[in-house]
């Protein structure tokens, strides 16, 4: 009888952590991404950057029932990612990008910025063109992590494509040198730029 109740029992946990054809509850159907987001309706403003209208704001749930589209912005110390809307992007530091990800480990205080997609840096200087021949997003870290506006005092870039900050995991001492030069040298150039004060939303035709 013992046996049986047990059975039964686990039968039914299996049962409620179990939804759409059987995938788990907890993960998410096909593996998809049940992360709270709200889509701003109205331009405004997250963590010191423009945010224009149809911006994807994604956030670290605060409970199991936390997941997936919002009615309403969430609090802004939550915030995991902000994402243009297509065709969409603002200059920031020069180079038009299109999303900000934080970095996924809480003891790492920083994001990674994404250059936008068919989009053209008009502007050149020592740093957009370090980071025009990285072709790929920046890692940065951050002196303080609820800003994330064009700052240099408050930025240290940590990686950009296969140049990454070095890591007791390497091998490969010549490719490691050569990233280090390139840290040294996209961190130096960085620090020479003022801070940023306005955020152009740019756009380009649908195609």
């Amino acid at each position: 009888m013992h046996k049986i109740f047990s059975f039964c029992l686990l039968s039914l946990i299996s049962i409620g952590l179990t939804a759409c054809d059987g995938c788990p509850l907890i993960a998410g159907c096909n593996g998809t991404d049940r992360s709270p987001y709200f889509i701003s309706p109205v331009s405004s403003q997250a963590r010191g950057i423009p945010v224009p209208p149809q911006t994807r704001l994604t956030y670290q749930s605060q409970h199991f029932r936390q997941t997936h589209q919002q009615t309403h912005a969430l609090k802004e110390q939550n915030l995991t990612g902000i994402a243009f809307p297509e065709n969409t992007a603002i200059l920031w530091g020069g180079m038009p990008v299109e999303r900000f990800i934080q970095f996924s480990n809480p003891e790492m205080k920083g994001f990674s910025v994404y250059p936008a997609t068919g989009f053209k840096s008009e502007q050149s200087n020592t740093f957009l063109n370090l980071w025009k021949s990285c072709d790929d997003d920046l890692s940065i870290y951050l002196k303080n992590p609820n800003d994330w506006s064009f700052n240099p005092s408050n930025m240290e870039i940590r990686g950009c494509g296969r140049y990454q900050q070095r890591s007791e995991y390497m091998e490969d001492n010549f490719r490691q040198n050569e990233a280090d030069e390139f840290l040294s040298k996209i961190n130096q150039a960085l620090q020479k730029l003022p801070k940023q004060h306005s955020y152009p939303v740019i756009h380009q035709p649908s195609k």
